[in-house]
């Protein structure tokens, strides 16, 4: 492979992997609006509609944000 193709290779990772942490912040703090019980009851319930292959991401990032919760406590 060229030098060229290589760099841009080497750039084009670069910018997906800024992309993907952007859109996962973003993901993150919008789930984080999900506070109360009952609200992360229905969000369960709604990621249950689903194969978890395609909602393991939501699955992680909710799973994570609970046990957070429940260690702040």
């Amino acid at each position: 492979m060229r030098i060229r193709s290589r760099v841009l290779v080497w750039r084009a990772g670069i910018l997906l992997r800024a992309a993907n942490r952007r859109r996962r912040r973003r993901l993150v703090a919008e789930l984080a609006g999900y506070r109360t019980p009952a609200e992360i009851d229905d969000l369960w319930a709604l990621l249950e509609a689903y194969p978890p292959g395609q909602t393991q991401e939501l699955r992680d990032i909710l799973a994570g944000q609970q046990l957070r919760m429940r260690l702040d406590r």
